[in-house]
């Protein structure tokens, strides 16, 4: 059997012990809960990073959207200039007095692009009116959205003749395609440019 002076003495020093800690925990207790339910309200600890995580989302897509938009203008500029000049190239008859017109005018403009989109998704569509006033090149779309009306007919000497190209963007950044006009096609980057030939 246990000697009970043994056991008198531990549990008196267990006692003795949990006196003195409970001073303790009562203190870290009332620091924490700050004396009340109310304190854990008026607690203001943290709230920079909870507004920062609810902030941070919506301004990165804001600022990823705004980055993606200014590339698109960016690359449309590119194309209208790179059709221009190839354009260019149509009025003075360069393009007609090649071998093959057609391969000509698709390198060309191909480096006029200097690879800032991939050549092969230009879309391109080279018809010729009798004058200004007979122009009407509407975009026509299959059921998939694809481009059908395309063709290339340069003209000769004094002609009028239009050049257009397109190129189909894509977003990638969640809600900014909802927000952009769309056409048949989707959001389809379209220019245009109708000259009279040169008597070459």
């Amino acid at each position: 059997m246990f000697d009970s002076t043994v056991m008198t003495r531990a549990g008196r020093a267990c006692l003795t012990s949990a006196a003195r800690l409970l001073p303790r925990f009562r203190t870290r207790r009332g620091e924490e809960s700050g004396r009340g339910p109310g304190a854990l309200l008026r607690d203001t600890r943290g709230v920079a990073a909870v507004e920062f995580a609810l902030l941070a989302t919506p301004l990165f897509l804001l600022l990823i959207g705004i980055v993606e938009v200014s590339l698109m203008y960016f690359t449309s500029s590119v194309r209208s200039a790179a059709e221009t000049a190839v354009a260019r190239q149509i009025r003075t008859g360069q393009i007609q007095e090649t071998g093959d017109p057609v391969a000509t005018f698709q390198s060309n403009l191909c480096d006029a692009l200097f690879n800032v989109i991939d050549c092969s998704e230009v879309i391109f569509n080279v018809q010729t009116f009798d004058s200004f006033g007979d122009v009407s090149m509407t975009i026509e779309v299959d059921e998939d959205g694809e481009v059908v009306n395309t063709g290339f007919n340069p003209g000769g000497a004094a002609e009028i003749t239009v050049v257009r190209t397109i190129y189909r963007w894509d977003f990638i950044t969640p809600l900014i395609s909802g927000m952009m006009p769309s056409g048949l096609g989707g959001h389809m980057l379209v220019s245009t440019v109708a000259f009279q030939n040169e008597p070459y």
